[in-house]
């Protein structure tokens, strides 16, 4: 449990941690994405179950990053994870054989909205159940 109201309501060091993790992401995408072998590395539609995944990950990082216990990191860190995804899909312009697509985005929106609504859901029952730390 404390792992989970650190994460929940995190502190300092996890929101810099969250930080970094959410920037070396991104910046890998952006590196490898622009790579040849990147083309075709996930077949249709496991692409879309990647995104979903890729784009969780970045909502929980800036969800935890924007301080998690704040009702403000609801809305902003799936939009902090949708400008990523729009940012990629536009770089996939300029790269040759990779496919720009509105089904990426919107799997990419859905998975940041489904982990950033499953966080602040725990965060409000364990706010409900008083065991939140106290600030």
């Amino acid at each position: 449990m404390p792992l989970l109201r650190a994460v929940l309501f995190p502190p300092r060091w996890m929101r810099m941690l969250a930080l970094l993790a959410f920037v070396f992401v991104a910046a890998n995408l952006f590196w490898h994405g622009a790579q040849p072998y990147a083309v075709g590395v996930f077949a249709e539609p496991w692409d879309k179950l990647a995104h979903l995944t890729l784009y969780g990950g970045f909502g929980g990082a800036a969800w935890v990053m924007l301080g998690g216990g704040r009702p403000t990191a609801d809305i902003l860190a799936p939009m902090a994870a949708v400008i990523v995804g729009l940012a990629d899909e536009f770089a996939q312009t300029f790269s040759p054989g990779r496919v720009v697509g509105l089904g990426d985005l919107t799997a990419d929106a859905i998975g940041a909205v489904l982990v950033v609504a499953t966080l602040a859901l725990l965060r409000e029952r364990i706010r409900v159940a008083g065991l939140h730390p106290t600030r």
